[in-house]
């Protein structure tokens, strides 16, 4: 069976139309929250995902270190993520966490032999598992809580989770069709 997500991803008006115009370049690195991959809000904890992504796309304009925003417009990008079912790990129901809590087991000698501290390891989990082909996962979704403006600003952290994210680890593969739906200044 073939799952089809309606996904928004919040950025620069630059890089939209590039994404645009060729593709999606992938978030890598252990650190991310759900591995490598192109990360998109979807519905789940919240049914607004055009504007968790216009926050996002106006919260990583913001350089910290320069003190100013690095770009001036944003797009909000909706894209059709496509996947197989068997590809597909669903972290926001419980056979989705005990798959994860499987995968952490299994590499829980691998993470601590490396010597390195993560705050969170989801990420890490996951693309160990692809690169080792435990599971044959294209699309993994997750429930997050995401530091917008105001968050970073206010200094708020919470543990209780504001939306609901996915990543794509094979664009070509799982992303049909892109299209540019908002756009704005910052």
């Amino acid at each position: 069976m073939r799952i089809s997500i309606k996904g928004h991803h919040g950025t620069s008006q630059d890089s939209a139309e590039s994404i645009i115009q060729s593709d999606f370049r992938l978030s890598k690195g252990d650190k991310e929250w759900l591995g490598d991959g192109v990360y998109f809000f979807v519905k789940g904890i919240s049914s607004n995902t055009v504007d968790l992504a216009r926050k996002w796309a106006v919260a990583e304009a913001w350089d910290n270190r320069l003190k100013r925003n690095t770009y001036r417009n944003y797009c909000v990008i909706e894209s059709e993520i496509k996947v197989e079912e068997a590809h597909f790990l669903d972290l926001t129901t419980e056979e989705g966490v005990k798959i994860l809590d499987y995968l952490v087991d299994k590499f829980i000698e691998q993470i601590e032999k490396t010597g390195r501290t993560l705050r969170y390891v989801d990420g890490l989990i996951l693309n160990l598992a692809r690169k080792e082909k435990i599971l044959p996962i294209e699309v993994v979704k997750g429930n997050f809580y995401i530091k917008f403006a105001k968050e970073r600003i206010k200094r708020i952290n919470l543990r209780t989770s504001n939306c609901t994210i996915c990543t794509v680890y094979v664009p070509d593969k799982n992303i049909v069709q892109n299209r540019i739906i908002t756009t704005g200044k910052i």
